[in-house]
């Protein structure tokens, strides 16, 4: 793979595209009303009917339920059965105004609603919260099938009527209703896929396959509808990832230069960038998923309708790593003089003495998710309803993280490399060129080069957590409508929630059963991985480490650390909610008013469970809290029709989302520092303890939201708008590190002994010291403007009939402060989002393009063991496009094909360190990902 685009040159034309954009989408705004009036659609024919398929269609569906929602709320709607314009659920969400999608190897994933991380989102399927496959709440998009979702709302303002909806908004998933579809349909959808690289790792592939069956019927009179989906996926994903560890100054002028050469480094170079390390590698990964929809309705008459969801997914993903590890700065190597020093960075030198690391990672998740949900909807009579709705989720999940090392040698042992390295002073992507051969089995040998301590013959480390997620749902309302007032109606009701989440953290140490080094045995090899990014590297050996395990090559000591042992925890939750809504159907000084207020009483009872150990054998326990709380949360929607087809919104309420599950988790690891160790420092004062972990006390987010949306809507074919929102945080979740009394805590910790020498008398004298934990701060406030238009070209001049564009522009800020004393960047907050789509349909053809841009961002991304870590990313502008014909008349009416890629620029994504968007920390290319379909609708 090659990034063949210079970063400067990119930078200035994302900035030139989002501005440009931003620009005509304002315009458009105020310029589209007149434009409307002053080129109406010419009417068809007396008789003449026209039917709107594709993507107009889409467009037109989403606007219809924007345009009649009592709510700020955006929608993205199926093309037709089994067809969402995207490749995924989260790429079609992430077009959406307001909304941006971060990527994970390549996927969009996760989301951000107006600038606020996935972890303050709620996502729902047919309106009842799921459970996730992560460790925490936030759901993982690529666990539902686009092919079986037929419209995802987005709900950005409360409501109180909504018992499961976040801080940032509410994500609901929605699968087909038989009934209201009104007619017999079935569809196939058979897709195939290729990434733009081929597989680089030994039994991987970079071609896959998509397919998809769904069926609608009604029976009985149109008093039974049934509906039942299929969607199977097996999509290939390259990756090639190269991670600087670049985030370190250069000596001070007047120490030495390396604790290896005793030279000073000079004046001119003090506080320069200098490389410390790298980790450049393949990654080869193949996602299999097979998913499953049924929705059964009985209305037997006008009183009586009940619904059955049904949701399966069978998920498995195998992703293989193989990777060289240099150790430079920060390690033994020697620098040798006669480097050369750039304005930012040390630009060019060599290293001698690199002891590299050849590593081979595997990562292999299997996870099944159940969604059931039985609804009841009763006319008692012609004032009351009343509805039980009984759900249940749940998900399994076990991942398997095996770490295998290689090398030419144990730590202090066989060949060492001679690097030389070159790092651009505008962008710090290094190049490596070093001397040995890493692609020969027979001079690269399993063992643990690195020296990464731990028992002997270690060889790598292995994690496999199992996680079970459980949520159950009750919920009974009733409403009563009213004939004549202010308010049209009045619903109330009580939804019980009760959650449990366990994760049984396994992990320890894997290790040779002979000896420190040992070659891999010829049935294991998978090759040689191309190594030639690096710049002057060609290769390094590949096998399966996988395989190996699983065949009982290794040894296995279990690991039982601190950080290790307070990974297994459950979290068990119930919330109970009580709520009335009126809603409002009437007048004010003239002006139609639509809307509702409410008012929700929560009350959460939780209780974690976690151990932890103070690092001996005997020091595990088990720790468990409890906590209760209420929170009153109040809601208002008004929405007036100011003008033929012009609605102002205003929605204000407050809105809450519960913690994370892992900040919960009440395990806290900590241990003395031994009297020949650095002590903690805080606020000024050296301390001989330390520790970190959970608290099962913690309340949630909570903010006080003003949401105002001005719409005109041309019929159903466009519309623009412009909104604003305000969003106070009065309760804001960090980590804050605090002092603990550690009186009476034994100091038979590892470190404290020396040779049988007691080394922690600082420790055993003074008691007092920190512990880093999740506290409620104050919080903060984030606010934003939110520009869209969706205008099809008719409107504008009539031979531009069957083009159109759809535009939206967000630009957010936001102030945090929850210690009172240090502000904090606002996880998942990018200032500029900028999306657009043009495109053409008549005739059966259709085409368009479309670009997502999103600027930098504090965002959470997987590090090597898949744990989340805050990472600053880089801006990205990401391009789409997609090509259909869908055959209207003859033998193949029903019958179109479609060829769509993703990706198409290769943007790379990018994390770099704060402050410093030069200074990179992980630069991954993905390729551009194409799929060639074939659907077919059965009339």
């Amino acid at each position: 793979m090659k990034n063949s685009k210079g970063h400067s040159g990119a930078l200035r034309a994302r900035l030139l595209t989002c501005g440009a954009t931003a620009a005509l989408l304002t315009a458009c705004v105020f310029a589209a009303p007149a434009m409307a009036q002053d080129a109406p659609a010419a009417a068809p024919d007396e008789g003449q009917a026209i039917v709107i398929s594709g993507i107009r269609r889409g467009i037109q569906d989403a606007i219809s339920v924007k345009k009649r929602s009592s709510q700020i709320v955006e929608a993205v709607s199926a093309e037709d059965i089994g067809k969402l314009p995207d490749a995924s659920i989260a790429e079609s969400i992430a077009r959406l105004p307001g909304i941006a999608a971060q990527r994970t190897n390549g996927r969009a994933q996760s989301l951000s609603i107006r600038g606020l991380g996935p972890d303050y989102t709620v996502t729902t399927l047919n309106g009842r919260e799921q459970v996730s496959t992560s460790d925490n709440r936030s759901v993982e998009f690529d666990q539902y099938p686009s092919e079986l979702i037929s419209q995802v709302l987005v709900y950005k303002t409360p409501n109180a009527g909504m018992v499961s909806q976040g801080l940032a908004g509410t994500a609901d998933l929605l699968t087909v209703r038989p009934l209201a579809y009104g007619k017999r349909a079935a569809a196939i959808n058979l897709r195939g896929e290729l990434n733009s690289e081929e597989a680089a790792i030994g039994g991987m592939k970079n071609s896959g396959n998509r397919f998809s069956a769904t069926y609608i019927d009604q029976f009985m009179d149109g008093k039974v509808g049934l509906a039942l989906g299929f969607a199977h996926t097996d999509s290939p994903y390259q990756v090639q990832k190269k991670e600087p560890w670049g985030d370190g100054g250069y000596p001070t002028c007047g120490t030495p230069l390396n604790p290896n050469n005793g030279g000073p480094c000079l004046p001119a170079d003090q506080n320069k960038l200098i490389l410390g390390g790298e980790k450049d590698g393949i990654i080869s990964s193949n996602l299999t998923r097979d998913g499953y929809m049924g929705v059964l309705e009985f209305k037997p008459n006008d009183q009586l309708h009940i619904t059955i969801d049904a949701y399966h997914s069978d998920f498995r993903e195998l992703q293989k790593i193989a990777r060289l590890e240099y150790p430079l700065r920060w390690s033994g190597a020697t620098l040798q003089p006669g480097y050369t020093a750039g304005n930012t960075f040390i630009t060019h030198g060599v290293f001698t003495g690199v002891k590299a690391v050849v590593e081979n990672y595997t990562n292999e998740r299997e996870a099944k998710l159940d969604s059931l949900g039985f609804n009841v909807d009763y006319d008692l009579n012609d004032h009351w309803n009343l509805v039980a709705d009984v759900a249940v989720s749940k998900v399994e999940r076990d991942d398997l993280i095996l770490e295998s090392t290689a090398g030419t040698g144990p730590s202090g042992q066989g060949a060492t490399d001679t690097i030389t390295f070159d790092t651009p002073d505008s962008y710090g992507l290094s190049t490596l060129k070093g001397v040995i051969d890493y692609s020969n089995f027979n001079t690269v040998f399993l063992t643990d080069p690195g020296g990464w301590g731990g028992p002997a013959n270690r060889a790598g480390y292995v994690k496999a957590p199992h996680i079970e997620d459980e949520l159950t749902t009750i919920k009974l309302a009733a409403k009563r409508r009213i004939d004549d007032g202010f308010f049209s109606g009045v619903a109330f009701g009580v939804n019980q929630n009760h959650r449990t989440k366990d994760k049984k953290g396994v992990e320890g140490f894997i290790m040779l059963k002979t000896a420190p080094a040992v070659v891999v045995p010829e049935k294991y090899r998978l090759g040689v991985t191309d190594a030639s990014f690096l710049g002057g590297v060609s290769g390094m050996i590949s096998y399966d480490g996988l395989a190996m395990w699983k065949d009982g090559f290794f040894n296995f000591q279990q690991d039982t650390s601190q950080d290790a042992v307070k990974k297994t925890w459950n979290v068990d939750e119930t919330v109970t909610t009580l709520f009335v809504k009126a809603d409002i159907d009437s007048e004010l000084f003239g002006v139609p008013l639509t809307g509702n207020i409410g008012l929700m009483h929560q009350k959460a009872e939780q209780t974690a469970k976690s151990y932890f150990t103070d690092g001996t054998a005997s020091g595990t326990k088990l720790r468990q809290e409890s906590a209760e709380y209420d929170d009153l949360l109040p809601s208002v929607s008004l929405n007036f029709a100011v003008a033929d087809d012009m609605t102002l919104r205003i929605g204000a309420g407050t809105t809450i989302v519960r913690p994370r599950m892992d900040d919960m988790a009440a395990g806290v690891g900590y241990g003395p520092t031994s009297d020949n160790a650095q002590p903690v420092i805080f606020n000024g004062q050296q301390y001989y303890w330390s520790g970190s972990g959970g608290n099962p006390g913690l309340k949630p987010w909570k903010a006080n939201a003003f949401d105002m949306s001005l719409e005109k809507y041309f019929g159903r074919k466009g519309y623009v708008s412009a909104a604003i929102f305000h969003k106070d945080l009065t309760s804001y979740i960090f980590n804050q590190t605090i002092l603990r009394d550690y009186s009476g805590v034994p100091l038979t910790n590892a470190n404290c002994f020396n040779n049988n020498v007691f080394v922690c008398t600082q420790a055993d004298a003074k008691r007092t010291g920190t512990v880093s934990v999740m506290q409620n701060g104050t919080g903060g406030w984030i606010k934003g403007l939110e520009l869209s238009a969706s205008i099809p070209g008719e409107m504008i001049w009539q031979p531009l009939n069957g083009f159109g564009i759809v535009m939206s522009a967000a630009f957010n800020d936001s102030e945090i402060n929850p210690s009172g004393t240090n502000p904090i960047q606002l996880p998942g907050l990018s200032e500029k989002v900028v999306n657009t789509t043009i495109y053409y349909e008549n005739h059966g053809f259709s085409a368009r393009i479309s670009n997502r841009y999103r600027g930098e961002f504090l965002g959470e991304v997987p590090d090597y063991t898949n744990s989340l870590q805050s990472r600053y990313v880089a801006e990205e502008s990401l391009i789409d496009a997609q090509v259909s014909y869908e055959f209207q008349e003859g033998s193949l009416k029903g019958l179109t094909l479609s060829f769509s890629g993703t990706n198409l620029t290769n943007e790379p994504f990018v994390l770099y360190t704060q402050g410093n968007p030069a200074n990179i920390m992980r630069h991954e290319l993905y390729g551009s990902t194409y799929l060639f379909g074939v659907n077919y609708k059965f009339y």
